[in-house]
């Protein structure tokens, strides 16, 4: 063979294997620090040239109550990435560990994946495991070979929480129910103008990736007919903790009747939760090995005094047995009228919602408490959603949760435990 023309090909081989082995694209999976219980979400945008690589990295709280984002830097050796955070460019006034990011590559995983430690000046050190959900030149990445519709995957079932638009004020209540068969629905109820709608919806779930991609693709019923709403897409990420399975964030849109050019949507966030209840050992599964869910004692005397369901919609952590709780109406005030139990007790009774936050201190007496919402009516615009905080002195968190005549919302509040 030519001498020139096998130099030619050589370097064309080199030049395409280069591109293949490229860690440009977007990777994102989780953080996790020692003495930390909780884990961090973790996105990083790379682009590299040569062996040296440049962009930025996001890192957030899992249920999106804080993050920050990064400009980072650094070089590939071999299989291995060398990364550091370099400035934080947000938030301006809480600072977050710039981390030193050692990371091993392993393209044996139908994803590639990024895995090792990081370190950082005045902070613990920790690990962190990436997974390449888009490659450059791609646009929403589609499921790997491991993208599934497990009838016993832990996906399968209804997910609540709330969603945000980058041009509004306000927000939203969100549910997601996931069928067994990669079909499902989502519910959003406007704290603004709109009132609801429940869109079908098609999904799949990557096990490597721990990533659930979902697609909006037809409006079923809308409270007021004249709104148009987002058709939703996106990804969403999968994180198991005791007590509850969480799916956490961003999607992207077109107004219904248009197309994605020519009517896109503000993007957003979404972050939707399941409770999940610890086995009972008085009440073991059965013999075939089935899983049974074992609702709390609390829940079932609700449930058969009031005829009426209960679903837990989010689970908070407290610090303290001693909380403040509040409730307000945090979008269109139509005359919802309510009653909180907490465990059994009530704490509020037969309150018109306003836009004043009703508040009450209270006492947990119990590892695991529950606030149930009763509606008494659901106001002009059904279901009857209000925003409900917890405050147990080292920080307030609020969550929406949303009841109805025929079921009742619920949060579940469970005492802070480092293991």
């Amino acid at each position: 063979m030519n001498k020139k023309l096998f130099t030619l090909l050589f370097s064309l081989f080199l030049a395409i294997l280069g591109r293949t082995q490229s860690l440009t694209g977007e990777w994102v999976g989780e953080v996790t620090q020692t003495g930390k219980e909780v884990s961090f979400r973790y996105t990083l945008s790379l682009t590299q040239t040569d062996n040296k690589v440049y962009g930025t990295a996001t890192s957030s709280n899992t249920d999106g109550s804080g993050a920050a984002k990064f400009e980072v830097g650094g070089i590939v050796e071999g299989q291995q990435l060398i990364l550091q955070e370099v400035l934080q460019l947000e938030p301006e006034n809480a600072r977050w560990c710039l981390k030193h990011i050692r990371l091993q590559l392993d393209k044996t995983q139908p994803s590639p994946t990024l895995s090792g430690n990081w370190e950082a000046q005045g902070c613990k050190p920790g690990t962190m495991k990436l997974v390449l959900s888009s490659p450059v030149g791609s646009g929403q990445s589609a499921p790997s070979q491991s993208a599934i519709h497990n009838p016993q995957s832990a996906i399968v079932g209804r997910f609540s929480g709330s969603l945000t638009q980058s041009d509004r004020d306000y927000g939203f209540y969100f549910e997601m129910e996931f069928k067994k068969d990669g079909t499902g629905t989502s519910i959003i109820v406007s704290d603004g103008e709109g009132g609801n709608a429940t869109h079908r919806l098609d999904w799949t779930f990557d096990e490597a990736a721990q990533r659930l991609d979902f697609e909006e693709t037809a409006i079923i019923e809308e409270s007021v007919p004249s709104w148009r709403w987002c058709m939703k897409s996106g990804s969403l990420f999968y994180q198991k903790e005791k007590n509850r399975h969480s799916l956490n964030g961003n999607w992207q849109g077109y107004i219904e009747g248009a197309d994605p050019r020519s009517g896109a949507c503000a993007p957003g966030k979404l972050f939707v939760e399941q409770a999940i209840f610890e086995q009972n050992e008085t009440n073991p599964p059965a013999i075939s090995g089935e899983i049974v869910a074992v609702k709390p004692p609390e829940i079932g005397q609700y449930e058969k005094k009031n005829q009426r369901n209960v679903d837990v919609e989010r689970v908070l952590e407290v610090k303290s047995k001693t909380v403040r709780i509040r409730v307000w109406d945090n979008g269109t005030v139509d005359g919802d009228v309510l009653s909180l139990f907490l465990n059994g007790d009530l704490i509020i009774k037969n309150y018109r919602v306003t836009r004043q936050k009703y508040e009450t201190i209270v006492k947990l007496d119990k590892p695991t408490n529950f606030i149930i919402l009763h509606a008494l009516n659901v106001g002009s615009i059904s279901p009857n959603t209000v925003a409900v905080s917890v405050d147990d002195g080292f920080g307030e968190q609020v969550v929406i949760i949303s009841s109805n005549l025929k079921t009742s919302g619920a949060i579940m509040i469970r005492e802070f435990t480092v293991k």
